[in-house]
């Protein structure tokens, strides 16, 4: 009986010494169930974006797309000398071949593109009055 006694002793404070190596903020450092399910959730900002020999993040003082949740995105950017803008859009991501493919409305005009989510970078690439538009974003 005694050694039962001890035995259980033991494992409890076996359990009880390994506790705080679970605790909540050690979780939440190594990845929240977002992460893990949808990591491709979250703010991307554009670190490069060209159309021709323009650089246009010279006159911006940020281009953001916003991944709010599983299907909804949001797409902000300031001009240096105006007012922030923002347009709502609708995505979708093939979980297999990690393509993102979102649409956005802006003055009236919907516009489709699709692209892969590698490493949280992606690239939007499109012709613009025969002018090719680079856009690259990575999660913030």
């Amino acid at each position: 009986m005694k050694k039962r006694v001890l035995f259980v002793t033991l494992i409890l404070c076996l359990m009880l010494a390994l506790l705080p190596a679970c605790s909540s903020t050690q979780a939440n450092a190594s990845g929240s169930l977002k992460s893990i399910t949808k990591p491709y959730i979250g703010e991307y900002e554009c670190v490069e974006a060209r159309l021709g020999e323009t650089d246009l993040l010279e006159k911006y003082e940020f281009i953001t797309i916003s991944l709010l949740d599983d299907k909804k995105m949001e797409v902000s950017y300031k001009p240096k000398n105006g007012n922030k803008k923002t347009f709502e859009g609708a995505y979708e991501v093939n979980e297999e071949t990690r393509e993102f493919t979102g649409e956005v409305g802006i003055l009236g005009v919907k516009f489709n593109e699709s692209t892969k989510i590698m490493n949280g970078k992606f690239t939007l690439k499109r012709l613009i009055f025969s002018m090719p538009l680079i856009m690259n974003f990575k999660m913030k």
